[in-house]
């Protein structure tokens, strides 16, 4: 048996299933957790690799996950899981505002309050809790709203926990840029009816081409999950791990962008690129 574990959410597809190839070749023996077990199907349970149910919006199914790797050494939470509700500010519903807060912030937060007990067994300084935010955590874009703020807060999240227990656990920001994916189809999914929503509005048009525009920026210029992955891995792996990564070029100097170019001008900017007037 593995001498420390790591949990991983959202391992269906994407960062956090490169992410369980990458601890598992390294020695550390992982959980892999998504909403869905059915989307595991492909991972052999084993001595070092487990499969676990887990919704992060559901706190029955995190206390049951919690129950079911007690009895495991575990040293890390990797907290991955999350997706992106696409739209403008005004067509979304409450339902959809909510359920993005519940799946990308409450549901991160609970997880990370119901397994940390396990974690503070591990001797002070080897554990770790790990947050994937986004570019998107520290700047904003039009019509994901919903999005960009559920990642500020989690940005908000792990800066305040750092401060909390930072100094017996290490907890590790990750601000990725774009990242290689099946961007489109999972939109797609989450937006829902919202088309038909922005039909006769100035957002009509934009929407409709803004899923395919940045799924191809991704393909062109984004890392892959594999690359992505490996870089959260080392972080975590790492004997005095980093407070915040930013992993890809494009959140580099976005990042840096956004700090110096005028507001006006970094609006107008956006603006212009998503096509809306």
């Amino acid at each position: 048996m593995p001498s420390r574990w790591v949990l991983i959410t959202g391992c269906s597809s994407g960062i956090g299933r490169a992410l369980v190839d990458i601890c598992h070749n390294f020695g550390w023996g992982v959980i892999a957790t998504a909403r869905n077990l059915d989307t595991l199907s492909n991972l052999d349970d084993s001595d070092s690799l487990k499969k676990i149910q887990l919704d992060v919006t559901d706190n029955n199914s995190i206390r049951n996950a919690v129950t079911a790797v007690e009895s495991l050494p575990l040293h890390a939470l990797i907290n991955n899981a999350g997706y992106g509700q696409m739209g403008p500010l005004e067509a979304l519903s409450p339902e959809e505002l909510r359920m993005q807060f519940e799946t990308n912030v409450i549901g991160l937060q609970v997880v990370t309050n119901e397994f940390l007990p396990l974690i503070r067994r591990c001797r002070e300084g080897e554990g770790r809790i790990v947050y994937v935010a986004s570019v998107l955590g520290r700047l904003s874009i039009p019509l994901t709203g919903a999005y960009n703020a559920s990642k500020h807060a989690v940005v908000a999240l792990a800066e305040t926990l750092s401060m909390e227990i930072g100094s017996k656990i290490p907890v590790i920001l990750i601000e990725p840029g774009s990242i290689q994916s099946k961007f489109r189809t999972t939109l797609t999914k989450a937006w829902g009816n919202l088309p038909h929503r922005v039909e006769g509005t100035e957002y009509h048009s934009a929407i409709a081409r803004y899923a395919n525009k940045r799924e191809d920026y991704a393909g062109k210029h984004g890392m892959s999950a594999e690359e992505c992955a490996q870089k959260i891995f080392n972080a975590m792996n790492a004997d005095f791990p980093p407070r915040r990564v930013i992993i890809g070029a494009d959140s580099f100097w976005a990042q840096v962008a956004h700090r110096i170019v005028p507001k006006t001008l970094w609006e107008y900017v956006l603006r212009k690129k998503n096509g809306i007037s």
